[in-house]
């Protein structure tokens, strides 16, 4: 360019009018000669302003302003200045070339986009409009009066109404101001509003129009609105759509541009950046094209109370309900991750918000997994997952103030407490479970201490303290560890104790009342472990405040009095049971004689109360049996018992119960504590306590035998086999839980009435006494629990996958019925010693944790019954030197391993005793998961478990510990096992109580065990070997006998139990879960291999594993890898282990590499006996399709019969082309299998004529008539 080489349109500058053109001068100051200080602080706009005024003086007009007339326009600085740039500009336009000209328009176009000519002619056209409006509203211009002020209009007061607009006069300052905004009509506001009475219009339901669905942005298009109805008043059509929703191809930049559409990206980029390029990537979020809507699980969606919120309704809900506030805003409502993203928001009140919505949420998803889906399909199988991510967001917010904190609170609450709310009256185990993962994500050692800084702090709300106590609960209910965690948080129970239970006296109306929950949670922690329940006794003293004072004069509500009187003496009674805090029935004597006279009294209404009371009654009896076993010793004496006058108190109680079942619970803690009482008589009292029992027996032999107590036993068994009854169709119902429960509570009440008629014995008696102390139904009991013997309901302990699994702690009820039976039937006369050790033997398998002294007190009895006078009454032939050796005490240390294998656990017995309050380290049951790991139930085969110790005798706990005078070898120790075990075997089956006798499975498992005595050992010589021992080898066959097919259909075998179980997971008792059944397998047939020198009884225990029950795998391994070994087999058919020979036959083999070795092993003529059945009925199997018609091959068929014929000899052929076998029935044995082939023949020779035409028919056709 020539001289116009700067841009056509430059920068706007502000022109003062009344200015007259200066040089510039610097600024400095008058003082310093240096420049005034700018102070960024201040605006330019202010700066300028300060300036104009300091030249106010040069710029003074010298004339006063002219009048004007009234309808000319006012003089306008804004056209000066614009009519003047104009000029300019078009000056410089008309210097210039085509060329230049064309190179102007193309940098403007890139600097401002293609539709600037358009923009500034709709710009232009406005300011026509607006100018032609000033000058018809343009009335005149007021003259400055002497003052130098101008005198506004004086107005008339107008009220304004919905149907009149005020005029508007406006002052000549308004009228120099810049236009109003194109909204406010003009005249409608007037300029001063003092004294003005506004009257709004009412408006009506029809006066609001809401729109089904709202664009969610300005970028959403109005089209996707509903169109308006009829219905909707007067709306105003806007005009009709007939485009399309198609983008439209773009054409070439023209000089005439377009208005961008209001709302769209670019319509944003100018108004808001106009700056900035319209390729610019930092605004590539305006041009995103609306998401797809996800249908997959994490589309679901929820609302602001949780509920999820379907996906059709999702893109129909309108913006106002607050659902759109979301990354993307084409759905209404928030998928679980806005939520969780929400909920670590840094605004208080959207953190709250997001925590409560996921409080709801994971209610509903507790909800899905009993059942209740309602719209939850897509978190179906995710229950945990979400559940652990939940309570890890409440746990991050738990330590904020406010209301964040209390929704933080809420969601752990639901996540831990209401998650499972069938759990949390469930005491006396550990909930733990291997499900529960969400609760061992819980980082206990930052919460824990964020709980009792909650607590110490005191400004939480009730509802969240309430919820942090029950979470505690809860967690202590998990698991002994956690209990253990929370017991050892500095001040954390010390907190609970001061917040809840440690309240004014009396109260006060900000003060909370006391808690009974409170007293729970301690319980809890004492149940867990003899060291938390020892921490718990520290904090007990402070708790004796409420036996100060009764229901009628406590400061308390009658109802909560006597709930905290409860509570108070229930912890009581649980530190009695490690023998704690005994001391305190004579610290606090005084006052417990003020609550055993409420209680005796008709004012005491709370039968839980009485139970209570009578409970810790027996308690602190049992401690001071033997003052040597609290802790401290001598805690209390047996002669303060006597003093005290517990036992008449106990009378006088059971004198006001009734024989309703509400009452039921008293009179079971009333007869345990007579029969603690009577029980530490024995001990302590003159003649053993004879005068006492005589005395006693005198006052309720009576009531037996037609008062309340009779009638009470009655119930009592009438309720059980009710429960019992019930239970069988409640299984899987929701009320099975209730009902086992009551079984519980029923069976613990014929439990203390059996405990008391024992208790009235002599303690020298062994046998039945002359004449019972007083009457029981003996018939209807004995009868009950042969009942409860054999019931279904004991599948609940072997089968702990049910849940909840944890209620098994119910059938702890049902077992001491039975242990307390087994006393009670020793003293009955018609019970013999056999029958008494079969009911020993079988009770054994329903004994639960914490009843190990009674299980051990069992196996002693039996081993003391076997001895050489016993067998030879009853004609057992046993080997003489089982007796001169060490008899049952050579495995007699190994059997108390297996029922109590850890040393360190005690866990107290629902019946407690001297020696329990001792040595108890916890009064629960272990998680129904670690049940297996301990001793009881025993399993059927657990009369073998002294092999496993010899099996691993390295690591075994029982031989580092041997007693000092046990010498036994290894053959004695097996001699004695098997021994055992068959006795075992014989009673149980005699009295036909088959469901415990020892399966097939468990007694070749059993047996396989001492022939891997020898493996890894030296084999220097053959007759050290263990089941090489003739006693051994003879006590292996009798327990294997009855499981072979030759037992089958004769009157004296065992009929063996349908084996259920497979060996596969028999072994996991003894393998576990890392070590496989099959590697086990595999050196077992190696050993077989190395050293069995064909032993009869080793080969047949090789067969059962290669059944067609099994995997292949263990029938090529014996058949394909140690093909060798299979002439050695001679397993005579009534010899083979198995109840049925199908198993061995049926399905048909269809592996090629199995039908290849029967085929080999045929050929090479080294099968015998079972073995070669096995393998013709396979090759047959797959030549005739009579035999088999499933998966038949007829070329595989044709190819084999060749193979056999060119081969095999005549004797094979024969066999194969005369084999036939019965479809269903028994097995049908050699040589009947060869028989009758009528019905076949024809079929037979037609197969023979298609694999190989007349010939082989002519070769074989006369095998068939022979």
């Amino acid at each position: 360019m020539s001289q116009n080489n700067s841009a056509l349109i430059g920068s706007i500058i502000e022109r003062k009018l009344t200015a007259t053109a200066r040089s510039p001068q610097p600024s400095s100051s008058g003082k310093t000669g240096f420049p005034t200080v700018q102070h960024r602080s201040k605006s330019a706009f202010s700066r300028n302003r300060e300036e104009s005024r300091k030249t106010s003086g040069l710029l003074r007009p010298e004339e006063p302003p002219t009048l004007l007339p009234v309808k000319s326009s006012p003089p306008n600085p804004v056209e000066d200045w614009r009519e003047q740039i104009s000029k300019e500009n078009e000056k410089r336009v008309a210097g210039m070339s085509p060329e230049e000209i064309e190179e102007e328009k193309r940098q403007i176009i890139d600097r401002f986009g293609a539709d600037i000519g358009d923009v500034l002619k709709r710009v232009r056209q406005s300011r026509e409009r607006q100018s032609s409006k000033n000058f018809a509203r343009f009335k005149a211009v007021p003259l400055p009066n002497n003052d130098g002020e101008e005198t506004p209009p004086r107005m008339k007061e107008v009220p304004i109404t919905r149907s009149e607009s005020p005029s508007r006069v406006k002052s000549p300052e308004r009228a120099r101001s810049p236009p109003p905004p194109a909204l406010l009509a003009s005249g409608s506001r007037p300029s001063s509003r003092l004294d003005r009475r506004l009257r709004f219009a009412e408006l009506g339901p029809d006066d609001v129009h809401v729109y089904e669905s709202a664009p969610p942005s300005p970028t959403k298009k109005a089209l996707a609105l509903t169109a308006p109805t009829g219905d909707d008043g007067d709306v105003v059509s806007l005009g009709q759509w007939h485009g399309t929703m198609a983008p439209q191809p773009s054409e070439p930049p023209s000089l005439e541009p377009t208005e961008p559409e209001e709302g769209s990206a670019e319509y944003i980029r100018r108004r808001y950046f106009p700056d900035a390029p319209a390729d610019d990537p930092n605004l590539a979020w305006m041009n995103m094209a609306p998401a797809t809507p996800d249908m997959t699980s994490s589309s679901l969606r929820f609302d602001l109370h949780g509920n999820p919120i379907a996906l059709a309704l999702s893109s129909t809900l309108p913006t106002h309900l607050g659902l759109h506030h979301h990354a993307e805003g084409e759905h209404a409502g928030y998928t679980l991750d806005d939520i969780f993203l929400l909920s670590r928001s840094t605004v208080p009140a959207q953190r709250a918000n997001m925590l409560g919505i996921l409080a709801r949420i994971a209610e509903k998803i507790a909800k899905v997994r009993k059942g209740d889906v309602d719209g939850l399909q897509e978190v179906v199988g995710k229950e945990e997952d979400l559940r652990k991510r939940i309570v890890a967001a409440g746990v991050e917010a738990m330590s904020e103030r406010g209301g964040v904190g209390a929704h933080a609170v809420e969601v752990i609450w639901v996540c831990v407490v209401a998650w499972d709310e069938d759990l949390i009256d469930i005491e006396g185990v550990e909930l733990e479970s291997p499900a529960h993962s969400a609760i061992k994500s819980l980082p206990l050692d930052f919460m824990l201490p964020q709980i009792a800084a909650i607590f110490a702090q005191g400004d939480a709300l009730p509802e969240s303290r309430s919820q942090l106590l029950a979470i505690l609960h809860r967690l202590a209910q998990e698991s002994n560890e956690i209990a253990t965690t929370i017991a050892a948080t500095p001040k954390l129970l010390s907190s609970v104790l001061q917040t809840f239970l440690l309240t004014p006296i009396p109260p006060t109306e900000s003060a909370p009342l006391p808690d009974p929950s409170a007293f729970q949670f301690f319980i809890t922690i004492a149940l867990s472990s003899r060291s938390n329940a020892k921490l718990v006794e520290e904090l007990s003293d402070p708790l004796l405040r409420y036996l100060t004072f009764l229901p009628s004069s406590s400061p308390y509500p009658a109802a909560l009095t006597s709930s905290l009187i409860t509570a108070t003496l229930h912890l009581y009674t649980v530190l009695a049971s490690y023998g704690f805090y005994s001391h305190i029935s004579t610290t606090v004597m005084e006052q417990l004689n003020q609550v055993a006279q409420y209680i005796l009294s008709e004012a005491c209404t709370s039968r839980k109360l009485l139970e209570r009371w009578a409970g810790l009654v027996e308690s602190w009896t049992v401690c001071a049996v033997d003052p040597h076993k609290t802790t401290p010793t001598h805690e209390i004496l047996w002669s303060q018992v006597v003093g005290w006058g517990w036992n008449e108190e106990i009378s006088e109680l059971q004198a006001r119960l009734g024989t309703e079942e509400k009452d039921w619970g008293v009179w079971t803690k009333t007869w345990d504590a007579q029969a603690a009482w009577l029980e530490g008589s024995k001990v302590n009292a003159i003649k053993g306590g004879e005068d006492e029992r005589a005395q006693f027996v005198v006052s309720v032999s009576p009531r037996f035998e037609s008062g309340k107590q009779k009638e009470v036993v009655l119930c009592a068994i009438d309720a059980i086999q009710a429960g019992l009854l019930k239970t069988t169709s409640l299984v899987d119902d929701d009320g099975f839980t209730d009902t086992l429960h009551s079984l519980f509570c029923y069976a613990n009440l014929l439990t203390a009435a059996i405990r008391l008629w024992l208790s009235c014995l002599p303690s020298h008696l062994d046998g039945p006494p002359s004449s019972p102390p007083f009457s029981l139904p003996f018939t209807q009991i004995s009868e009950l629990c042969r009942q409860l013997l054999v019931h279904p309901v004991w599948t609940l302990v072997s089968s702990l996958e049910k849940s909840p699994a944890c209620r098994y702690v119910f059938c702890r009820g049902l077992s001491s019925l039975l242990s307390i039976y087994l006393k009670f039937s020793r003293r009955l006369p018609d019970i013999s010693q056999d029958l008494w050790m079969a009911q020993a033997l079988s009770i054994l398998s329903r004994l639960m944790p914490g009843d190990e002294d009674f299980a051990l007190q069992i196996v002693q009895d039996i081993t003391c019954l076997l001895t050489p006078d016993w067998a030879a009454t009853r004609s057992i032939a046993v080997p003489p030197v089982i007796w001169e050796k060490s008899g049952m005490s050579a495995i007699t240390p190994f059997l108390t391993n297996t029922l109590r294998p850890f040393q360190d656990v005690y866990i107290g017995p629902l019946s407690m005793s001297p020696q329990s309050i001792q040595a108890a380290t916890t009064q629960r049951l272990p998680a129904p998961f670690k049940l297996r790991t301990f001793g009881l139930p025993v399993f059927r085969d657990w009369t073998l478990t002294p092999l496993d110790h010899l099996l691993r005798s390295g690591d075994s706990t029982v031989f580092k510990a041997l007693p000092a005078d046990w010498d036994s070898s290894e053959v004695e120790v097996t001699r004695a096992a098997l021994f055992f075990t068959m006795v075992a075997r014989d009673v149980l089956h005699r009295f036909m109580l088959n469901s415990f006798v020892l399966t097939r499975e468990e007694a070749v498992f059993g047996c396989m065990k001492v022939f891997m005595l020898e493996h890894g050992q030296p084999q220097n010589d053959s007759a050290e070997e263990v089941f090489r021992d003739g006693i051994v080898g003879q006590l292996m066959d009798d327990v294997l006998r009855p499981y072979t097919i030759g037992a089958i259909g004769t009157s004296s075998a065992l009929v063996a139990p349908a084996g259920e179980e497979s060996l596969e997971k028999v072994a996991v008792r003894f393998l576990g879960t890392s070590v496989p059944f099959y590697q086990y397998y595999t050196d077992f047939v190696a050993l077989y291999d190395a050293i069995s020198f064909s032993h009869p009884l080793f080969a047949r225990l090789l067969l059962p594993s290669t059944s067609m029950r099994y995997p292949v795998d263990y029938r090529k391994h014996l058949w394909n890898d140690f093909n060798h070994v299979m002439r050695t087999i001679r397993t005579p058919f009534e010899q083979v282990i198995s109840g049925d020979l199908r198993e061995y036959l049926h399905p048909l083999e269809a592996d090629p590499q199995l039908i290849g070795s029967y085929l080999r092993s045929l050929l090479k003529g080294s099968l015998q006996e079972f073995v070669r059945l096995v393998a013709l009925h396979h090759l047959a199997s797959n030549i005739w399709i009579d035999l088999e018609k499933e998966g038949y091959n007829d070329e595989r068929a044709g190819k084999l019969l060749k193979t056999i014929v060119d081969q095999g000899s005549k004797e094979l052929v024969s066999e194969v082309v005369r084999y036939r076998q019965s479809r269903a029935g028994p097995v049908v044995l050699p040589p009947l299998c060869f028989l009758g082939l009528d019905d076949v023949k024809e079929a037979r020779i037609q197969s023979l004529r298609r694999w190989g035409g007349e010939p082989l028919v002519e070769r074989l056709e006369a095998l068939f008539h022979t």
